[in-house]
C-alpha cells in the first residue's frame, strides 16, 4: 500500500515537472521572449579565436589569386573559386595573424621586392581591388587587431621568409607604387613552413621571370597552369517584383509604405531621406542630414560598414557572383568606396563606370550610395579562351605600356555574359 501511494506521489511530480516545461516551450514562443534577445544570450557561442570572421567579410575579402611558394617550386591558382576558398582559409587566417602583429613598415626597392617574391618561401596574396591594410586587417581576424594599425592601400600583399626564424610581411601601396615590408610576430617554424611544405608545384610563374612574357605584360601577371576561367553566365535584375524589392527595403531600413512613383521608378521616403528605385536595378539613397547609416570615424569604420550594407543587399542578391573592394579613397568631399562583382575570380565591369556599388562617407555617416543590382546563373556552356601567352602575343595594345592581361566579364546590360582577355 505504502509502495503504491508512493508511485501515485512519483506520478504527481513526474507530471508538475513535464506540465512546467511544457509552459516554459510555450513562453520562449511568444513575440515578447522572441523579440527580447534573451534566448541569444542563451545559446552557446564559439569561442573567439583566430581565424575568418562571419561569411560576409570572408567573402568578401578572400583573393582572386594566390601562390605559394617553396623549394621544390610554386603553386599558383586563379579564376578557380572553389581552389581557391580552399586555400584561403588557413593562408588568410595567417594573414590575419601577420597583420594584427605588424611591426613599424619600412620603404623597400622593387628589386627587393621581386627578390622576396621570386625566390624562397612565401605566399602571395592578389586582392584585385585596393583593400585598405587597417581593413583587411580587421576583416581577418575575429577580434581587433591588436598590433599596430598600418595605414595605406594594397592590392598585393606578400609573407615571405626573412631573416633566420622571421616572416615578413611586404606590399605594394596602391596609390604610389611604392614597397614596403615590416616584420611580425609569425615564425617560419611553426607558421610558414607548414603551409608552405602542403603544396605541390604546378609551374605558377610570374610575367617578369619569363623573358618572352616580360616583353609583352606587367612583370607582376600571374600565368597559372590548369586554370578553370570560361564560364558564361545568364543575367538577371533581383529588383523584378515585389519580393525584390521588399528585400532591399527591408536591408535598407526603408518602409515600403512611404512612396511615390517618378520618372522611370520609385521614391520612397524616411523624413527627408530619399530612396529611389529605377526599373533597371539601380537604387541610390541621399541623406538630407547624416544620421541613418552610421559606420565610425576611421577608413576602417568606414570601410566596414559599406561592405555590411552592400553585402546584404548586393551580395544576398547576386545569385553566383559575389562582391570584392574595388577601392576606399578619401577625397575632399569624403571617403569613397567603391565595390565590383567578381565571377569564377573575374571581375565583371558593368556599363557606367565598371563598378556595382559606390558608397560616401562623411563625418562617420554613410550619407549617398549607389547600388546596381544584378543576379548571374552559370548557363552550363564555356567560352572558348586562348592560353595566356598566346592571348598576350595578339593583344598589341599590351606591348607598350606592358598592362596586365586578366579574364574579365563585360556586362552591358544584356542576358548574358561571357569571359575574355582583356589589359588592364
Amino acid at each position: 500500500m505504502r509502495d503504491k501511494r508512493r508511485a501515485i506521489e512519483w506520478g504527481k511530480d513526474a507530471l508538475i515537472a513535464l506540465l512546467t516545461l511544457s509552459a516554459a516551450w510555450l513562453l520562449t514562443m511568444t513575440p515578447l521572449v522572441q523579440d527580447s534577445g534573451v534566448l541569444g544570450l542563451l545559446s552557446p557561442r564559439e569561442s573567439p579565436g583566430t581565424g575568418l570572421p562571419v561569411e560576409g567579410s570572408g567573402r568578401m575579402m578572400r583573393p582572386v589569386r594566390l601562390a605559394v611558394t617553396g623549394a621544390g617550386g610554386r603553386y599558383g591558382v586563379q579564376y578557380d573559386e572553389e581552389r581557391l576558398e580552399e586555400l584561403f582559409l588557413p593562408l588568410g587566417a595567417l594573414l590575419g595573424d601577420a597583420l594584427s602583429s605588424a611591426g613599424e613598415p619600412a620603404s623597400i626597392t622593387e628589386a627587393e621586392w621581386r627578390n622576396c617574391l621570386g625566390e624562397g618561401k612565401n605566399i602571395y596574396f592578389d586582392f584585385q581591388g585596393e583593400a585598405p591594410l587597417a581593413a583587411l586587417g580587421r576583416w581577418l581576424q575575429s577580434q581587433e587587431a591588436a598590433g599596430t594599425e598600418l595605414d595605406g592601400c594594397a592590392r598585393r600583399v606578400l609573407l615571405c621568409a626573412g631573416a633566420g626564424d622571421q616572416v615578413l610581411l611586404c606590399w605594394q601601396e596602391a596609390g604610389s607604387g611604392q614597397f614596403f615590408r615590416c616584420p611580425t610576430a609569425l615564425t617560419q617554424t611553426l607558421h610558414l613552413d607548414p603551409m608552405v611544405e602542403r603544396i605541390t608545384p604546378n609551374g605558377a610563374h610570374f610575367a617578369f621571370e619569363s623573358q618572352e612574357l616580360v616583353r609583352l605584360l606587367d612583370p607582376y601577371t600571374l600565368v597559372a597552369e590548369g586554370e578553370q576561367g570560361g564560364a558564361e553566365y545568364a543575367v538577371s535584375v533581383p529588383l523584378e517584383g515585389e519580393a525584390g524589392t521588399g528585400k532591399t527595403l527591408e536591408a535598407l531600413s526603408f518602409s515600403g509604405q512611404n512612396h511615390a512613383a517618378v520618372s522611370g521608378g520609385e521614391v520612397y521616403l524616411d523624413g527627408g531621406d530619399r530612396l529611389v528605385m529605377d526599373g533597371g536595378g539601380t537604387v541610390t539613397y541621399r541623406a538630407a542630414q547624416p544620421g541613418k547609416y552610421p559606420v565610425g570615424p576611421t577608413l576602417a569604420d568606414g570601410v566596414d560598414g559599406a561592405r555590411a550594407l552592400a553585402e546584404r543587399t548586393l551580395g544576398a542578391m547576386c545569385g553566383e557572383a559575389r562582391l570584392y573592394l574595388i577601392s576606399a579613397r578619401e577625397e575632399e568631399s569624403g571617403l569613397r568606396v567603391n565595390f565590383g562583382y567578381l565571377l569564377d575570380g573575374c571581375a565583371v565591369r558593368l556599363d557606367g563606370g565598371g563598378w556595382a556599388a559606390e558608397f560616401w562617407v562623411r563625418e562617420g555617416f554613410i550619407t549617398q550610395f549607389t547600388l546596381r543590382f544584378r543576379s548571374y546563373a552559370a548557363s552550363g556552356e564555356r567560352a572558348l579562351l586562348l592560353p595566356i601567352d598566346k592571348a598576350a602575343a595578339m593583344l598589341p595594345d599590351l606591348t607598350d605600356g606592358r598592362r596586365e592581361l586578366a579574364l574579365q566579364y563585360w556586362d552591358g546590360g544584356g542576358e548574358r555574359v561571357s569571359p575574355s582577355w582583356v589589359a588592364v
